[in-house]
């Protein structure tokens, strides 16, 4: 006991010492807190209605990827990449070396993010590529026809977007359902440098 005291008293002190200089710090701090903006419900919200808080068609991002109930949607989504792909007619190397340089930064977006991802650098930019991707397409059915979509397809037909698609939006608003805005600003670049993402949620301004 007398020990672990003894460490923990030598480092608060070590931490005073690094806040001697107050600019410092808080310049730190802030440059810190900046880089977070997708951040997990408190347990003592969401316990109190659990389905209120977590997504219940889709998975964006690493907080809820994997979850039984999700899964049905991946090959939507991974179908939905291709479409994004050959329209876009830039091979998926270009997506992946341009994320590949704000990996970390991208990671630094998120409140809490499982050590698995942060070790797995590549699986983290497989993941974003195909949520990204997938949600840019789901934007795009607010201001442009998919015609290369089959006409029955379960999600870009006329029904899917009737009855499947105000799922997907309701799922896209979940706090912990989120996708950084850098990622959706780099597949956009990549895609078309003059395109960006507030013409696709606010079509007017284009």
């Amino acid at each position: 006991m007398g020990e672990k005291k003894d460490s923990w008293i030598i480092k608060v002190k070590d931490e005073m010492e690094q806040m001697a200089s107050s600019d410092t710090i808080e310049t730190a701090e802030m440059k810190y807190w900046a880089k977070r903006s997708i951040y997990r419900v408190p347990a003592c919200v969401s316990d109190l209605n659990k389905n209120a808080y977590k997504p219940q068609f889709v998975s964006f991002g690493p907080y809820h990827y994997g979850e039984d109930q999700l899964m049905p949607m991946e090959e939507h989504k991974h179908r939905a990449l291709l479409h994004f792909l050959r329209r876009s007619n830039k091979p998926l190397e270009s997506y992946v070396d341009s994320l590949a340089k704000e990996a970390e930064s991208l990671k630094e977006s998120y409140e809490s993010l499982d050590p698995a991802w942060g070790r797995d650098t590549d699986l983290f930019l497989q993941l974003l590529i195909v949520d990204g991707c997938f949600m840019l397409e789901v934007m795009r059915t607010s201001t442009q026809e998919m015609d290369d979509y089959a006409h029955n397809d379960p999600i870009f037909s006329n029904h899917g977007k009737l009855h499947i698609m105000p799922y997907i939006r309701r799922d896209m608003l979940m706090l912990e359902n989120q996708l950084p805005m850098r990622l959706l600003t780099i597949l956009l670049a990549v895609e078309n440098e003059k395109t960006e993402v507030r013409h696709l949620i606010y079509p007017s301004s284009v």
